[in-house]
């Protein structure tokens, strides 16, 4: 079996490696977005944190106290899941759209004759590619909102207007806090998987049965038999009679 890896060189297949890097940095960063934030109430020791983490369900995130001066009940940062969903779909789209480059990009190495001449491949090829390319755009645009969310409802004066000691504004004041690097970087490569799929598509869409049929029709095969005859024609020798002069 011959394998032919000059499908890396064509935009086809240099595109599909960049998807399947692309996408697990995506998925990473979104995964390991876990943050954290500290509060302390004036100069005291009373202090208040809470932290959250994939798959950022901030009804479960439970901000702790140590002293009931800050608030005596428990209290969570969100009353609703909003974010999860996101997140989670978000990772779906970038484990799955891995799994698939990798395969494809097989699939064009190992069987690369049978991609070219069944028709079959390269339209479902197509079909995957269109829908991942959605999945991209919804996913990344719902996980965009979804880590603005994180970042509004982890933040320190959303935090300390959930807590009774904290209802002044100089009552208490952020102590630490993490930052949003990972879960932004995740936002930005999950739009530029979308931009890679979306080229994907007309490569792919090369490779169809529709194309090839469409191009041959606007590009029919030339008949030269007649202009070939009319040559010769008019290139035959002229033969001379018997008997005539000059």
């Amino acid at each position: 079996m011959a394998f032919y890896f000059g499908v890396l060189k064509e935009p086809r297949g240099l595109i599909r490696l960049l998807q399947f890097i692309f996408a697990i940095f995506a998925f990473a960063t979104a995964c390991n977005g876990s943050s954290y934030l500290y509060i302390q109430q004036g100069s005291n020791s009373n202090t208040a944190s809470v932290g959250w983490s994939y798959p950022y369900d901030l009804r479960g995130s439970q901000i702790i106290t140590t002293n009931t001066a800050i608030t005596n009940k428990t209290v969570y940062l969100s009353q609703s899941n909003s974010i999860a969903p996101s997140a989670q779909f978000f990772v779906f789209t970038g484990v799955t759209s891995m799994l698939l480059a990798l395969g494809f990009l097989v699939i064009y190495i190992v069987l690369d004759r049978q991609y070219r001449y069944n028709d079959r491949i390269p339209i479902v090829d197509f079909v995957v590619t269109i829908i991942w390319t959605i999945f991209w755009i919804a996913g990344s645009s719902a996980w965009a909102q979804g880590v603005s969310n994180i970042q509004i409802q982890t933040s320190f004066s959303y935090v300390s207007s959930l807590l009774d000691g904290c209802s002044s504004g100089s009552a208490c004041q952020q102590n630490e806090s993490g930052t949003y690097a990972n879960v932004t970087v995740s936002v930005i490569f999950g739009f530029l998987n979308f931009i890679l799929w979306v080229g994907s598509v007309w490569f792919v869409y090369k490779e169809t049965r529709f194309f090839k049929s469409r191009t041959a029709q606007q590009n029919p095969p030339q008949n030269n038999f007649s202009n070939i005859s009319a040559s010769n024609m008019q290139q035959q020798p002229q033969t001379r009679m018997p008997g005539t002069m000059g």
